[in-house]
């Protein structure tokens, strides 16, 4: 739903249109109809349905259980892992919804990011390898003109730094070129994108973020064993 009234919000800002109809209870995707409360049970509900709306039966997208299961995935992992539970969810949340609107939109919204660039200064706090990150973002983002790198990228490297500190966030840029250059090549040769297409780079700087979190203690002492 955050997805849906954010790219909502920013339809009606391009228009130049009060934003005061995106608030309010739950409704259908295509007729406008309020949902009920056993309509919104994530993923229990749309397996229920089966995949349709109950209102007017049109296909629902497949994004919703994805998101939401994925959502109860992450939830676990970090219920295990993490000591601050109240933020570290709240960071979940954020950035799962930043690699689906930007999958989506390409798009970075600054809402999520300034939030998630707060928690970290807050409970993390490295910033000498937040700066850091920030400004090799930057340094990409400038000498590419923007085609190569948003700035909604390179906000979110100020989080990473200061979320990740030193090493992990060597790791976190590590996999997220590798992982978008595999990606993005795959993509070319199945021919979904061409040479020149555009790919959002911020879900693979996330996927990256949570990989160097959560196991790149376990990852980096693997690599310094072997060398």
């Amino acid at each position: 739903m955050l997805i849906y009234r954010t790219e909502t919000r920013y339809r009606l800002l391009r228009r130049k249109t009060p934003r005061n109809d995106v608030g309010g209870r739950s409704f259908c995707d295509f007729c406008g109809r309020q949902l009920n409360w056993y309509d919104n049970v994530p993923v229990i509900s749309w397996l229920v349905l089966g995949g349709k709306s109950r209102c007017c039966g049109k296909k629902l997208p497949k994004q919703y259980p994805i998101v939401e299961m994925g959502m109860g995935i992450l939830f676990c992992i970090t219920y295990k892992t993490e000591l601050e539970i109240g933020v570290s969810l709240m960071m979940v949340t954020l950035l799962i919804f930043a690699v689906v609107f930007d999958l989506k939109h390409m798009i970075l919204p600054d809402f999520s990011t300034y939030i998630l660039i707060i928690l970290a200064a807050i409970f993390w706090h490295n910033w000498a390898a937040g700066i850091g990150s920030f400004l090799f973002l930057l340094l990409l983002h400038v000498g590419t003109k923007g085609k190569g790198m948003g700035f909604g990228d390179v906000k979110l490297a100020l989080f990473m730094g200061l979320f990740l500190g030193w090493p992990k966030i060597i790791l976190a840029y590590y996999i997220a070129f590798v992982v978008g250059s595999v990606i993005g090549l795959l993509l070319i040769l199945l021919k979904k994108k061409k040479k020149n297409s555009m790919i959002p780079f911020g879900p693979f700087l996330i996927l990256g973020t949570m990989i160097a979190y959560w196991w790149g203690d376990s990852i980096l002492y693997y690599i310094y064993g072997w060398f």
